[in-house]
């Protein structure tokens, strides 16, 4: 048993470092790469198989099958719901949902084995070590679901940070006679961040032939912000209504910024009460110390 803890501890070590040395050269791989499929381009009798470097043989069908393997087992409303939130996290923008659930499950089976054949070795017990492993995976869990909830909502302020001056400048657009695609068009160009990403995603889906309608109400289904649910829904309307797109936007605009500014009223008004025990228990302590000190210690000295 001892043989084959330490088999599983030397074999956790070596795809922990191999998987880290692999993201760090990520970019030097990929250069050499690029350059022996250069060098052989004119190549007679050129072996493929020797071109590709053993992440490409080895690795990459380990990954897939891997992948493949726990796309079947996971239920499906959970791949759904799991994406969702790595779609509100903003995290697909350079990935995929499977290479995420190949890390999250990479880290929940290799950190409590390494950890747990730590135990094993220092103190040889497989009770103790049942348990730290199980301790460990829900420690992993937890730090991951945190780590997402965390980004959603970052992306979430910074989506409504943003929602009253991309607002603008749609307006302006439209108000100047441009369509509405052709403002989300204008936005898309000129401004950077999250929310203009989810703009560029609807105005695909939209060029694809879903109704605007429809991909507006995906585009708020994503960012999952309800100030941006409302003015999805005041869009709809006036498309179906027929009203003017520029008056809809300019109240719209107007509301978000009075919003804005009732938000941040009402956090001035939380402020004194959340002074109030900083106050209590770290400051006038100081204040009674420094002031009614020498008066004690006069006291003390006169009696």
């Amino acid at each position: 048993m001892l043989y084959i803890s330490v088999f599983l501890f030397f074999l956790s070590v070596f795809l922990l470092m191999y998987g880290m040395l692999s993201i760090l050269n990520r970019n030097t791989i990929k250069m050499e790469q690029r350059l022996d499929s250069l060098k052989g381009i004119n190549t007679e009798g050129y072996d493929e198989s020797r071109s590709r470097s053993f992440h490409e043989r080895a690795v990459a069908p380990l990954f897939k099958a891997i992948t493949d393997t726990l796309l079947k087992v996971t239920p499906k409303n959970k791949i759904a719901g799991f994406s969702r939130r790595l779609e509100r996290a903003g995290l697909l923008k350079n990935s995929t949902m499977e290479k995420w659930l190949y890390t999250k499950s990479m880290l929940v089976v290799f950190f409590p084995l390494f950890f747990g054949v730590l135990v094993y070795l220092v103190e040889p017990s497989f009770f103790k070590a049942g348990a730290f492993v199980l301790i460990i995976i829900l420690l992993v869990n937890t730090v991951f679901n945190f780590f997402i909830s965390g980004r959603i909502e970052a992306r979430k302020k910074q989506i409504l940070k943003d929602l009253p001056y991309t607002l603008d400048l749609i307006t302006v657009s439209v108000e100047a006679g441009l369509s509405f695609d052709g403002a989300m068009a204008r936005v898309v160009s000129n401004i950077n961040g999250e929310l203009c990403d989810e703009f560029s995603k609807a105005l695909k889906e939209i060029r694809m032939g879903i109704q605007r309608k429809t991909a507006l109400r995906n585009m708020g289904d994503r960012c999952d912000v309800r100030e941006l649910s409302m003015l999805v829904t005041s869009l709809i309307q006036a498309d179906d209504l027929g009203v003017s797109l520029g008056r809809v936007l300019r109240i719209e605009s107007s509301n978000l910024r009075e919003h804005r500014k009732q938000v941040a009223r009402e956090k001035a008004m939380k402020a004194p009460i959340k002074l109030l025990f900083p106050l209590i228990f770290f400051i006038f302590p100081s204040i009674f110390i420094v002031i009614l000190g020498p008066a004690v210690i006069k006291i003390f000295t006169i009696l």
